[in-house]
């Protein structure tokens, strides 16, 4: 009986606010932030399948330029990263819409950052197998092959660790982690 009473009760307050809903005009959208946010160019790459080259040219720009520039034109990223000594022959030479791969990635990833490797890294540069493996070595990318096409989520997080991979060769925390701590390493009195 008590569960009876308890079902209708929902009925009529689900009713009540739908109608009340019905009345009242329509809310507006809530704002959206400006087309060229990297928020939002982040937020939609995550969804993405594959990685473009004209994605992960952005995305390099951004982390470069530590979030200043977020031009979203593909032949602007490409001077952009050109004039930090950044650009290598795969992304000058691609098109907008050519996928990205894990070795090419993490070779751009490498000049972005400063990342020197080991021996033959230092004597043959950041060739994409050796760039891949010391980005593997690193942290900085999850295993696999050279030529693997890299997905727009994973493109997110090689982002997010490389900013943090600056940070900590700077000696800066990231935004994040400062402040007090939790609790758990606290001295108690």
């Amino acid at each position: 009986m008590r569960g009876r009473w308890l079902m209708a009760l929902a009925v009529v307050v689900a009713t009540a606010g739908l109608a009340s809903a019905a009345d009242s005009p329509p809310a507006s959208p809530p704002a959206s932030p400006p087309a060229s946010s990297d928020a939002r160019f982040f937020g939609e790459l995550a969804y993405k399948d594959i990685a473009t080259a004209a994605d992960a040219a952005r995305a390099l720009t951004i982390l470069v330029s530590e979030g200043t520039r977020t031009d979203e034109d593909f032949a602007e990223c490409k001077a952009y990263l050109r004039s930090r000594g950044v650009v290598n022959h795969w992304l000058s030479d691609s098109k907008r819409d050519d996928p990205a791969d894990k070795g090419h990635l993490a070779a751009l990833l490498c000049r972005a950052l400063g990342i020197k490797g080991g021996l033959w890294m230092r004597l043959l540069g950041p060739l994409p197998r050796l760039a891949l493996h010391e980005c593997i070595y690193l942290n900085l990318m999850i295993a696999g092959a050279e030529y693997e096409h890299v997905g727009g989520g994973e493109l997110v997080g090689i982002i997010d660790r490389a900013d943090r991979f600056r940070l900590k060769e700077a000696g800066r925390r990231p935004q994040e982690l400062m402040g007090r701590p939790s609790g758990a390493a606290e001295k108690k009195p």
